[in-house]
Parts: structure tokens; C-alpha cells; sequence
């Protein structure tokens, strides 16, 4: 978006936080910079106006040229009693019918609650789950068997599931076993989130950077025992990434890059005050580049905004350069504090020195994927809470 080009006219997908009280309000959880909470005792705290989303929905269908997704966020969106969702999907009718548009619907949710009101009420609106669960812990405020046993339900109830596993320690020791309980499910993809696993002013200690390589290693090898019925396709782009610029020694830019983001372009996120974002991951950096109740009506900052999600970030640049895990990553997000860096990095190193002292199988689990993505191009994540 430019000050003076039409605004929001490639937008895919918005999300909507409609409520900012969680019932687990993790410590790892990135959503601090949308003002999360706890619940409060007395209840979930204000919720959205569910005539006023829509009307923001709407809004977004009618300016954008492409198919739109909405996404439902929060907080927990699952303490939104059941009439609100019945009033949202009632007014989208109304809009969709007179119109002759269509629109995909998903959730993010810490799957911790499921009524079954919602069940059959998402169900009848194809609502994608993109679920956030961990893996079955020990900690007791996390509630992993009743995340567990929702998500059995969900798919018994075939309705379509991807997943967000939070690379704390304990989630990453537990990644065995979490796949395979996702392959047993049926559930094509997950992510391993290293964004959120820092978390409200890095209460969660620094992850071990050999057990997150350990793990990504892990993760690849199960995929391609599986025919890739069940994987993590930014893990697994990296073991691609090896096989060409390492193992085929094809020549590649070892300069780093910004990701080529569409965050405000292709994709919005509309905070509980209406106020618009390019994303939800780091409102607090970019700010808001839009009023949703007075589209296409732009703030001045807007375009500056969405400008800082590819910007060039000096520390980045200076330390990919020589960084021996650069063959396998190549791209960072602009925006992503410095701080964060650290784990993350030096993990990334040890995987691809895991992959130096593994070739064989490296090159085994690389070829592999590289021959399914070319036997199989359409089977692939559209994004994190890809709708396959």
C-alpha cells in the first residue's frame, strides 16, 4: 500500500481479536503486545460487538479483488458464548447471499474449551481449528488432556485441524510423540512457533539450541517416514535449501534478506478497538495502519507501516553474513526483535551442523521432499492456518 494506491485490494485474510482475556494466558504467548489477559474472575472481560465485525468483514470483502478469510483471535476466542458467533455468521449471510461472495472461516484457539454448540455451529460454517497445543505436559495449568481430547473430537468430527506447537523445552521433548499423535488424527500440518516461544518479557527460559536442532532434525526424519502425511514444511524447506546450496553446490546469494512479507498487503489483523494492523505478531512496532470503521480511509502512518515489515534490519544484516547456518535460511522477518534472535540462531547452526554430520540422511530426507512437492505441488500449507 502507497498514500496514493487503493488500500486493501489484495487482502486474503484478516483476523479479528474478539476478546483479550485468555483462560491460560501463557507466559510464552506473543499475543502480549494485543493486550491479553487472564480472565477475570467475574467473567471474560468486553468482547466485540459481533454486528461490528462483521460489518468490519464486510468492509474487507467489498474493497479486496480476492477470495477473503477470516480468522476469529484473541485472547481465547472459544470464551465467546456460542449467540455471538450465531449473530456474526446470521449478518455474513445476509451480506454473502445479496452478493454472491464467499468466505473461508478459521479459528485460533488454545482448544482448551469446545461446546458442543460450537462444534455443530462451526461445523455447518466449515471453520478451520488452527490449534495451539504443546503436547501432552506435565504442568497442570496448560490442561493438555482436555487439549488432547478436544482435538479428538474436532476430528471425529471431521472438521479440518492444523496445528501450533510453542517450542518451549518441555513442548520440544515431547515432539515425538506430539507428531505422531497429530499423524494419528490426520492432521497434515503443523508449525513449530519459535516467534511465540519467548513470551511475555522472556519468562520462559532460553531453549537449549541442540535440543530445538535435535528436534527439527526429528521432525524432518518423521515427515519422510510418513510420506509427509503429517510434517512441518519451513523445517522441511530448509533440509531443500541444504540439498541445493550445500550438498549440489549450486551458487545462491549469501546475502540476507528480508522475508517478502504481505503482511498489510495480503493479509490485516483488527484489534478488539478496531484499530488495523498489518499483523498481530508486532502491533507494537509497526502501529496501526488503519481505522476498520472508516475504510478505505487510511491512516497517514499507514503506508510506512507496512513499509517496515521489509525493511532491511542492521543487525540481521550484519550477522547472517558469515553465519554457517545462512545455506539453510537465507531470510529473516525485519521486525523481529533482536533479543529473540538468540536461541533461534544459534539452533539453527547446530541443525545444519547436524546435517553436515548426518549427510547421508539429510540428502535422503531432502530428495524425498523434493520429490513429493514435485509429484504433488497443490499439497502444501497456504500459511500458518492453512485450510488443507
Amino acid at each position: 500500500m502507497t498514500p496514493n494506491a487503493p488500500a486493501f485490494t489484495d487482502i486474503a485474510g484478516v483476523t479479528f481479536q474478539l476478546i483479550t482475556a485468555c483462560n491460560l494466558s501463557c507466559e510464552y504467548c506473543f499475543q502480549d503486545a494485543c493486550n491479553v489477559t487472564a480472565s477475570p474472575q467475574s467473567g471474560t472481560g468486553p468482547i466485540v460487538d459481533p454486528r461490528q465485525t462483521a460489518a468490519h468483514a464486510i468492509k474487507f470483502l467489498q474493497l479486496s479483488r480476492q477470495k477473503l478469510g477470516v480468522v476469529f483471535s484473541g485472547g481465547e476466542p472459544l470464551l465467546v458464548p456460542v449467540q455471538w458467533y450465531q449473530t456474526f455468521f446470521q449478518a455474513m449471510d445476509d451480506y454473502l447471499q445479496a452478493s454472491g461472495k464467499t468466505v473461508e472461516y478459521s479459528i485460533q484457539t488454545n482448544i482448551s474449551i469446545l461446546k458442543p454448540a460450537v462444534v455443530d455451529l462451526f461445523k455447518k460454517y466449515k471453520v478451520h481449528f488452527s490449534v495451539h497445543y504443546d503436547g501432552l505436559l506435565d504442568d497442570p495449568k496448560l490442561l493438555s488432556g482436555k487439549r488432547r481430547d478436544n482435538i479428538v473430537t474436532l476430528r471425529q468430527n471431521d472438521i479440518p485441524v492444523t496445528a501450533l506447537v510453542v517450542g518451549t523445552p518441555a513442548s520440544l521433548r515431547a515432539l515425538p510423540e506430539t507428531i505422531a499423535f497429530f499423524k494419528a488424527q490426520g492432521i497434515r500440518f503443523y508449525r513449530l512457533n519459535f516467534v511465540s516461544s519467548e513470551g511475555r518479557g522472556h519468562q520462559v527460559p532460553e531453549i537449549p539450541p541442540g535440543l530445538r536442532a535435535e528436534m527439527e532434525f526429528e521432525s524432518a526424519f518423521q515427515a519422510s517416514q510418513a510420506d509427509f502425511a503429517t510434517r512441518e514444511t519451513i523445517i522441511l524447506n530448509k533440509f531443500h535449501l541444504y540439498h541445493n546450496n550445500v550438498l549440489s553446490g549450486r551458487p545462491f546469494v549469501p546475502a540476507p534478506r528480508p522475508q517478502r512479507c504481505l503482511a498489510g498487503i495480503a493479509s490485516a489483523y483488527v484489534d478488539v478497538q478496531g484499530l488495523v494492523y498489518p499483523c498481530s505478531f508486532f502491533t507494537h512496532v509497526t502501529g496501526p495502519v488503519a481505522r476498520a470503521g472508516e475504510l478505505p480511509a487510511c491512516l497517514e502512518t499507514g503506508a510506512d507501516a507496512i513499509a517496515r515489515c521489509t525493511l532491511p534490519n542492521a543487525y540481521y544484516d550484519a550477522a547472517c553474513r558469515e553465519c554457517d547456518a545462512a545455506p539453510i535460511c537465507g531470510e529473516y522477518c525485519a521486525l523481529a526483535p533482536v533479543d529473540d534472535t538468540r536461541s533461534f540462531c544459534a539452533a539453527q547452526r547446530e541443525l545444519r551442523g547436524l546435517m553436515d554430520r548426518n549427510r547421508d540422511l539429510a540428502e535422503l530426507i531432502a530428495k524425498r521432499f523434493i520429490a513429493h512437492k514435485l509429484a504433488n505441488p497443490a499439497d502444501r500449507p497456504a500459511a500458518c492456518g492453512t485450510r488443507k
